[in-house]
């Protein structure tokens, strides 16, 4: 607790500049049948989303502190066309995941232009920043670094805030943040930075969707990584310390004091921000035991003051106390991010007195199989949340929340019901009805555990969660 007062302390003394320089450039328009066909191709139920706007997608480039200089930087930006001029939108930052290759970035049309298109046309204004080290920045992207993301997220805000005029847009004072897998992480250290520093006083945090991140990096993530024998992504090991020592540069002098050779100097050549996560686990040996040094972790696991564990501690994102409806969610299966990072965040905050977060089971699915249930999740529940000036919204369920419990392990009762009451439920991914009745009780009992579309006729739709 001293520890994280300490960095909280020192982390608003740290002088920042304030950069100001942004430029942009128009990448794509996407008309409203690209995005309804979009949404078809992520699973996306066509009566889940009902959206208005079509959206053009901006490239912008913009400065950030990093280290002791200013920096630039570049990010994807999704404006909906077409809003009428008497309302604002709400802005929705979203972190993206774990990226090697720099022209994978948002900003690059990579998958995530897909997914702002699909966000936007509901009427946010949406920021995908592609963070240090990615997009058009050539250094060595510190990867899963909270300072650098939350720095570039909200300064990505502030270039946002100031192209309003140029780009025909205005703002409605919301500010949400999702993410998934490094955006989990991401999403949190921004949304933490926005609660607890001075950055909340330009953009006060209206709400936090991450997922599948990993929060607690020192106490959960690590531990339960070099708890088995193998790793599913070894590549992303390699990419985590480098990108580290590229900031901190306490970790190591050579690579090959942290992983085996000839395995140290294949990953070191090909982090160069031109080759994939296939290529990269390609030259990377199938355990751990293989790839590294014997030594390392007892050392590491033996002192607490380690650099390794050190900068652990400083990427920690999970103890702090939410003003604002913060929502994790995670997969009992996830092999990449282990699901008791979400849990144990809870946990803390629990603990320490917050009663604005939960941690949300999606199911028992993997890291990918739990992307676009999470991410299509989290849309949903920050739509629920914006202040709408338009015809545009996601048919969210928690728009009617007149059912117990919730979650439910066995059946659900709708309050009030007739026994002439129909409902149906339905796959979240792909909207098929799975289920249908009448009456107060839906039984779920025999339902998967995760998410669910609760469709009750006349009243609309809900998100269930079932949990065994």
């Amino acid at each position: 607790m001293i520890r994280n007062i300490l960095l909280l302390f020192c982390g608003l003394l740290f002088f920042r500049v304030e950069p100001q320089a942004q430029s942009y450039e128009l990448l794509s328009s996407y008309s409203q049948s690209e995005i309804a066909a979009t949404a078809s191709s992520f699973g996306v139920p066509s009566e889940s989303l009902e959206g208005s706007y079509g959206v053009d997608m901006y490239r912008v480039s913009y400065e950030m502190p990093y280290l002791s200089d200013t920096i630039e930087v570049s990010g994807a930006l999704f404006v909906p066309v077409q809003v009428p001029e008497s309302c604002g939108l709400p802005l929705h930052v979203y972190m993206h995941g774990t990226i090697f290759k720099r022209t994978n970035a948002p900003s690059f049309m990579g998958l995530e232009g897909d997914l702002g298109a699909l966000m936007s046309t509901l009427g946010q204004l949406v920021l995908m920043p592609d963070y240090v080290g990615l997009g058009i920045s050539q250094l060595m992207h510190p990867y899963v670094h909270a300072r650098s993301e939350s720095d570039a997220g909200y300064f990505m805000m502030k270039a946002a805030a100031e192209l309003a005029s140029d780009l025909g847009y205005t703002l409605n004072g919301q500010n949400f943040i999702s993410g998934y897998s490094q955006g989990g992480h991401a999403a949190m250290a921004l949304a933490r930075d926005l609660t607890y520093t001075n950055y909340g006083d330009d953009f006060p945090l209206s709400g936090a969707a991450p997922g599948s991140g990993p929060y607690d990096i020192s106490g959960t993530q690590f531990p339960l990584t070099f708890d088995a024998n193998s790793y599913s992504n070894p590549a992303y090991l390699a990419y985590n310390v480098v990108g580290w020592n590229s900031y901190y540069g306490t970790l190591f002098d050579e690579l090959d004091e942290v992983f085996q050779e000839p395995y140290a100097s294949a990953v070191l050549e090909m982090l160069d921000g031109t080759h994939d996560a296939v290529a990269i686990n390609n030259v990377c040996p199938e355990t751990l035991e293989e790839f590294i040094q014997p030594w390392l972790l007892d050392s590491i696991f033996n002192n607490p003051n380690h650099p390794f564990n050190l900068a652990a501690q400083d990427n920690d994102v999970h103890e702090w106390i939410p003003e604002a409806p913060v929502e994790m969610f995670y997969c009992t299966q996830d092999e990449q991010v282990f699901y008791q990072n979400a849990l144990n965040a809870a946990q803390w905050m629990t603990e320490n007195g917050s009663e604005m977060h939960v941690a949300t089971n999606l199911g028992d699915y993997d890291h990918g199989q739990c992307a676009e249930l999470a991410i299509f999740s989290s849309t949903l529940w920050i739509q629920a949340k914006v202040d709408e000036c338009s015809t545009a919204h996601m048919s969210e369920p928690s728009r009617f929340t007149d059912f117990f419990p919730n979650p439910a392990s066995r059946e659900v009762t709708l309050s009030p019901a007739a026994v002439s009451t129909r409902w149906h439920v339905l796959n979240l991914a792909t909207g098929q009805i799975v289920r249908s009745g009448q009456g107060q009780i839906v039984p779920v009992e025999d339902l998967a555990s995760g998410m669910w579309v609760l469709h009750v006729e006349g009243r609309g739709k809900a998100l269930l969660c079932v949990v065994h």
